[in-house]
């Protein structure tokens, strides 16, 4: 079982009530950066890459599962692998709702990227947990050759 302070609630997801909710909750001058964070993370129509200046300003007022995901999905949309990852790795794991699209499992902090057919021009992605993310690499290399039997 999962610690729940490390799970993201369904209920957030495509929920813009929700974000506004919660960037009222904030002094005004962070309002904006809060919103366009809670929305990189949580609406499907939200933003695909987060500025810097932003993620700095809503850090302080998310909570902590939130800060892993902001961060780890920030080095993929907007930092140093954004070519090998960019936007279509934050839909999928957004798609998923943070949660393994195998197993289901939902602590974000054991969440991995998986490029689904290995690394080529088409490269799709899903969300897996590092179990099924390790299970699923040692039965397949990048080429998606079978290396195991």
């Amino acid at each position: 079982m999962t610690d729940p302070d490390y799970r993201i609630p369904r209920d957030r997801f495509d929920n813009a009530e929700y974000v506004e909710q919660r960037t009222l909750l904030v002094p005004p001058e962070s309002q904006g950066s809060v919103r366009t964070a809670l929305s990189y993370l949580y609406l499907t129509s939200g933003p695909v890459n987060l500025p810097r200046e932003r993620l700095r300003a809503a850090e302080p007022y998310m909570e902590l599962r939130e800060r892993i995901l902001l961060r780890w999905l920030y080095t993929r949309t907007n930092g140093n692998l954004r070519s090998t990852y960019g936007a279509k790795a934050l839909l999928a794991a957004r798609y998923s709702q943070f949660r393994c699209s195998s197993c289901g499992y939902d602590d974000v902090r054991a969440l991995n990227i998986d490029h689904v057919e290995g690394r080529t021009p088409e490269t799709q992605y899903s969300c897996l947990c590092a179990n099924c993310h390790n299970i699923k690499s040692r039965q397949s290399d990048w080429l998606g050759e079978r290396r195991y039997s």
